[in-house]
């Protein structure tokens, strides 16, 4: 979640659309050096993972962070960053911080894994000796570039090079390992790349999960999210995701594109997936006339809780941009090409049509 509001409000508002578990970043992830968090900012947070009711959250580290450099200056000033990092997640009480594994760049794979190991052991070390609590959750990566961390040999390696530790795990990207080679889309490859990464890291590593479809297709080892069910992964694997035993309890985290609008559609379609009784529907809404300039002409899709009635997606559009709060005094609604009145309930699938009187109905 954001927290451009402040880091106590992600916590809120991933509770509103639907979340039990949250994902922040701590610090802008595109700096170095950020100040101390202030006991305010600490003590709100709190006070937010109380009144939210959300069970687990963690935190991504920087993306500049490289603790496989061979550049001294930059391992260094990694390291530091890094140490920063789980302060930070440990006195906001947080479980993981997610990492990449850095990149070789111009130097050998086998030489960069070596020192990624190094720096987790000398990370690890000096940070159980401060005394903090939150945990390194090594992410699977797609492969692009120089990337460590692709193939599950290499992850294996680098687990084993920086030795058992309680507060070092494994996060895996469902985006990244497809991409990397991992087939996901049938039976047999999903229970086959299971498999592998049992017999290769144990399942026991595995912390949380990153649930993201991927737009590039099988082995093309180039990461971009797509949203649940619309990429090359499809939605059956989301189905096997949500509810696999071997995954049970392992936190899920989406991490697709369009977060403003599109992470409660993401996790409404995950928690579907896991037969949740109580997941929220989805509804496809088009507008027309001059108001297809501010929403768009094609379909939207919207998460709205079950039994919501038609002022319900109102209300949720104009709570959506400041634009689109006048709708109900201006314009006729249609559930699947049929009007209906502000108190009629929209069915799960509607095709939901905002008409303004100048379309001609």
């Amino acid at each position: 979640m954001p927290t451009a509001g402040g880091i106590a409000g992600s916590l809120q508002a991933g509770a509103d659309i639907g979340c039990s578990a949250v994902q922040v970043f701590t610090a802008s992830p595109r700096q170095w050096r950020h100040p101390q968090l202030a006991d305010e900012a600490v003590a709100a947070f709190h006070a937010a993972r109380e009144s939210s009711g959300v069970e687990f959250m963690c935190a991504h580290d920087s993306y500049l962070i490289n603790l496989a450099a061979a550049d001294e200056a930059v391992l260094e000033r990694s390291k530091e960053a890094f140490r920063a990092e789980l302060q930070r997640a440990s006195r906001l009480g947080l479980s993981w911080v997610v990492t990449h594994m850095g990149a070789s760049l111009a130097d050998t794979e086998e030489n960069a894994m070596d020192r990624l190991a190094a720096s987790l052991r000398q990370v690890l070390a000096e940070t159980d000796s401060e005394g903090l609590s939150a945990g390194i959750a090594l992410e699977t990566t797609a492969g692009q570039g120089t990337g460590l961390g692709w193939r599950f040999e290499q992850l294996a390696r680098i687990l084993e090079g920086a030795g058992p530790h309680a507060r070092l795990g494994v996060c895996l990207d469902t985006c990244h390992v497809f991409v990397a080679g991992y087939d996901l889309r049938t039976e047999g490859t999903w229970d086959a790349t299971w498999t592998e990464f049992d017999r290769l890291v144990g399942m026991d590593a595995l912390k949380l999960i990153h649930a993201n479809d991927a737009k590039k297709p099988l082995g093309s080892r180039v990461d971009r999210h797509e949203h649940i069910g619309a990429g090359e992964i499809g939605a059956e694997a989301f189905a096997r995701l949500t509810t696999d035993p071997r995954l049970a309890g392992i936190p899920i985290i989406v991490e697709t594109p369009d977060s403003d609008t599109m992470h409660e559609v993401n996790v409404a379609r995950l928690r579907r997936h896991a037969n949740d009784p109580d997941a929220a529907i989805e509804v496809s809404v088009r507008m027309f006339g001059h108001y297809a300039d501010i929403g768009g002409s094609d379909p939207m899709p919207l998460a709205v809780p079950t039994g919501s009635k038609v002022a319900d997606v109102v209300k949720k559009l104009g709570m959506r941009d400041k634009k689109l709060a006048d709708l109900e005094q201006h314009c006729r609604f249609a559930i699947n090409s049929d009007y209906v009145e502000m108190d009629a309930i929209v069915p799960p699938g509607a095709e939901f049509a905002v008409l303004p009187p100048v379309s001609g109905g």
